[in-house]
């Protein structure tokens, strides 16, 4: 086995070590991102009318959801006797479902951003040591004497 080699397998198990250690750290709700890239919201409506909300799906989509969703809650209100309020919650319409549209969107980009800083944590410092590894490597190879 040559330096080269062994050193090699070295930065393997430290970059594997490296690794284990931040995700046990960071946790793995930091790297939920990856695979979940969008959140899933939860969300009860006047009435007691509750709904999944799927940030993966497309925009149009999900509008239609929650208002389909605050419709049954208005309708939950009606038969139970608060036409007031079932009245008042459906000139919100709109603004309800644009501000759970944009609660999707924070907190989507919020987990981008973790995600990003933990592929960062995660990545660099393996990569780096690698990098200079290679680089020593190249260096120390010039002192080398030349077969003649």
């Amino acid at each position: 086995m040559t330096w080269a080699s062994g050193f090699f397998r070295l930065w393997i198990l430290l970059a594997l070590l490296w690794c284990g250690a931040t995700v046990a750290i960071l946790g793995i709700d930091e790297f939920k991102g990856l695979w979940r890239p969008r959140v899933s919201i939860e969300v009860e409506y006047s009435g007691g009318v509750k709904d999944e909300i799927d940030g993966s799906r497309p925009r149009e989509e999900l509008r239609r959801q929650i208002i389909a969703g605050a419709n049954k809650g208005i309708e939950a209100l009606t038969q139970k006797g608060e036409a007031a309020e079932a009245k008042k919650q459906f000139g919100q319409l709109d603004e309800s479902a644009d501000q759970l549209l944009k609660v999707i969107d924070d907190e989507s980009t919020k987990r981008a951003d973790r995600l990003q800083r933990a592929l960062t944590v995660l990545l660099v410092p393996p990569v780096a040591l690698l990098i200079f590894g290679v680089a020593i490597g190249w260096v120390a190879s010039g002192f080398r004497k030349r077969a003649a």
